[in-house]
């Protein structure tokens, strides 16, 4: 590659890296209309495991809605070590580490996963966007607050989510 091919390279790869960044401070935001702007509604897949796999963005904002949009669930998504590889000057893919931690105030519950994405870029009109997504959970830590003080609802591998105690298992 020439100088301004390397260039144009790492300026991908860091508009990249931002659409990620904004990603998931849309999702700990609950900002629905700047996660729907960081895809490729037209062509795109979410494969979040055991939440669901979405092709339809509307499908998965609605099930978004349901699990996350309450005032007593503050979460963070903290992604890193992002592995971005331009594939062309139209399309790359990626790997990222996640950790992510949830506090649930009125169930009085955290949850504190781990993880790693593996997604698909696409340039439109001179941007990137995300067309796939797929996150792979490595482990799962579930606390549940009571009078008898701090209890392990859940470690290992295993999926769940905070305030569904069927699917902690």
């Amino acid at each position: 590659m020439n100088l301004e091919q390397r260039i144009q390279c790492l300026e991908d790869i860091e508009a990249i890296k931002q659409l990620k960044a904004r990603w998931w401070f849309s999702c700990d935001t609950r900002d629905t209309a700047s996660m729907r702007a960081c895809f490729d509604e037209d062509d795109f897949e979410i494969d979040f495991g055991f939440i669901g796999r979405f092709t339809d963005m509307n499908a998965f904002i609605e099930v978004f809605e349901s699990l996350a949009c309450h005032p007593s669930h503050i979460d963070m998504h903290h992604g890193l070590a992002p592995e971005i590889t331009i594939l062309d000057a139209q399309t790359a893919q990626g790997r990222w580490r996640m950790r992510f931690q949830l506090l649930e105030t009125e169930l009085k519950q955290v949850q504190l996963m781990s993880g790693f994405y593996e997604d698909q870029y696409v340039k439109l009109g001179g941007h990137w966007k995300m067309r796939k997504s797929k996150y792979t959970l490595m482990s799962n830590l579930h606390l549940q607050d009571s009078a008898q003080g701090l209890t392990i609802d859940q470690i290992g591998t295993g999926p769940g989510l905070v305030g569904n105690k069927e699917a902690l298992g």
